[in-house]
């Protein structure tokens, strides 16, 4: 009970990742990412003080892959940031949320875990929800930036799938708050080097973005990525990102009545077919 309490609530506080950054008009992807990444860093940091030093001597093993989780999280952001400053929030949700199959495609390589026979119907499902929730706006209105936006977001989809594989890994290598402010930090830094290859100016942001910034470093990044990594640890990674198909419906609920993108009538049956789709994954007992 305690792991589905924590994955509601995570996908509750995640769901406002799209409006945040709406809000934000058009500030660039990197420094988005950026700053939610180097401010939950800082506030990471009076909590792991203390376990930094033996965090840090740890096998070459764990280090190679805190480095692999980092530069996943970091493009995770870019790629699913930029797709939603170039397509509809509902294109970028759906898309970004076919990681359930991503996860479970690499649960079976990776981690040799196999899933119920109930996942593949529930994840078919779970899409065909999705689709149903953005059928009205699904192929961007033929504008070829909205394209570019859905590929991203696919990318986007498949990094997230990846950085919570790796969380799972290394469960019992590192505990949970160092292992969290070493992976922000490392992606914080793979987001700077991008930051000054672009040439982009870090303190060029208009003053209301710095409110949404810390917001959505605090809220989604803090809370709602520290949820599902510590979810991760605890149950296998194709059930976390089956939860976040909830995402989509809340997504897209606070859109419209925030930025007044009206979905589809078909939203209703598309958000019933994504609840029934997580809740029969989670019936199902190993």
């Amino acid at each position: 009970m305690r792991i589905i309490v924590n994955l509601v609530v995570a996908v509750l506080i995640i769901s406002w990742s799209s409006i945040l950054i709406r809000w934000m008009g058009d500030v660039h992807p990197l420094l988005i990412t950026f700053y939610r990444l180097i401010f939950s860093s800082i506030a990471l940091l009076p909590f792991v003080v203390a376990d930094l030093k033996s965090t840090l001597i740890k096998s070459k093993s764990i280090k190679y892959h805190l480095l692999l989780a980092g530069f996943f999280l970091c493009m995770h952001f870019f790629t699913w940031i930029s797709s939603l400053q170039l397509t509809t929030v509902g294109n970028s949700i759906f898309l970004e949320s076919t990681h359930p199959l991503f996860g479970w495609i690499l649960s079976i390589l990776i981690l040799k875990e196999k899933a119920s026979k109930a996942l593949l119907p529930a994840l078919l499902l779970g899409i065909l929800g999705m689709y149903l929730i953005i059928a009205g706006d699904f192929h961007g209105q033929g504008n070829p930036k909205a394209f570019i936006g859905d590929l991203l977001a696919l990318v986007s989809a498949f990094c997230i799938a990846a950085y919570l594989i790796i969380a799972r890994i290394l469960r019992q290598e590192l505990s949970i708050l160092p292992y969290l402010f070493m992976v922000y930090s490392i992606a914080a830094i793979f987001t700077l080097a991008l930051v000054f290859a672009y040439g982009l100016s870090l303190w060029d942001l208009p003053a209301s973005a710095w409110l949404f910034l810390i917001l959505l470093a605090l809220g989604p990044n803090l809370i709602g990525h520290s949820l599902l990594n510590w979810a991760s640890r605890h149950i296998p990674v194709y059930r976390v990102n089956m939860a976040l198909l909830s995402e989509s419906v809340l997504a897209t609920i606070y859109a419209a009545i925030l930025l007044d993108e009206i979905p589809h009538t078909l939203f209703y049956v598309g958000a019933l077919l994504i609840i029934g789709a997580i809740v029969s994954v989670f019936r199902v007992r190993r």
